[in-house]
């Protein structure tokens, strides 16, 4: 699933993600404008590190974990929020 970070509250991680086929890359915030998901990434004590957007999390939730494995290791990320990008939506913690 396509991600990216599009505001980073840690530093050096703007732009961090993956493309479409899961390979990770780097690109502009600019280019989260197309994906349909909001995202937060935070540290278990509940510090927000990191913003972006992704595909649809409630269509294909597995892949929905891709921005927290990914980031859990180096920054140690441990739960993810979602919702619908351009909506007053609650914020919704990413479960299986």
């Amino acid at each position: 699933m396509r991600w990216i970070v599009t505001v980073d509250h840690h530093g050096g991680c703007i732009g961090m993600g993956e493309d479409a086929d899961g390979v990770p890359t780097r690109g502009a915030p600019e280019q989260g404008d197309a994906l349909p998901m909001e995202f937060r990434l935070y540290e278990a004590s509940g510090n927000l590190l990191f913003e972006g957007r992704c595909g649809d999390i409630d269509a294909d939730w597995w892949h929905g974990f891709e921005p927290l494995n990914y980031l859990w290791q180096p920054f140690r990320c441990r739960r993810l929020s979602y919702r619908r990008a351009g909506t007053d939506e609650p914020w919704r913690w990413l479960r299986p």
